[in-house]
């Protein structure tokens, strides 16, 4: 169906960008890659394991550029701090300074990404 060659098309293409974004990120919080699995969540943009790892929806592929890295940061973050404390805010404000409109757009927008 076209709504399968869609959705395997954003896939391909977080596969491809989200790591880029991360590694980006990663190197500006001056901390190394996390490994990265894209997800099929549809309740969570994003999530970081105790282990370090982090998981991305394919779904965020339908947000813009600055978006994304909002979530990525946010996740980046985590690894500092595995909580929503000012600490974490703190965190991810100096991996990705205009993390509050990214944000609020996401928040804006949450309805039309997860539409599929």
């Amino acid at each position: 169906t076209i709504k399968t060659i869609v959705c395997d098309w954003y896939r391909d293409e977080a596969r491809r960008y989200f790591p880029q974004r991360l590694a980006h990120l990663a190197a500006v919080a001056k901390i190394p890659a996390p490994r990265f699995f894209l997800s099929n969540a549809q309740s969570r943009w994003g999530s970081c394991t105790v282990d370090g790892d982090i998981r991305m929806t394919w779904r965020l592929m339908k947000a813009a550029a600055h978006v994304i890295d909002y979530v990525a940061a946010h996740e980046l973050a985590h690894l500092s701090h595995m909580d929503h404390s000012p600490k974490f805010w703190r965190r991810v404000a100096e991996i990705f300074p205009d993390y509050e409109s990214a944000r609020e757009e996401l928040r804006h927008n949450d309805a039309l990404y997860r539409i599929f």
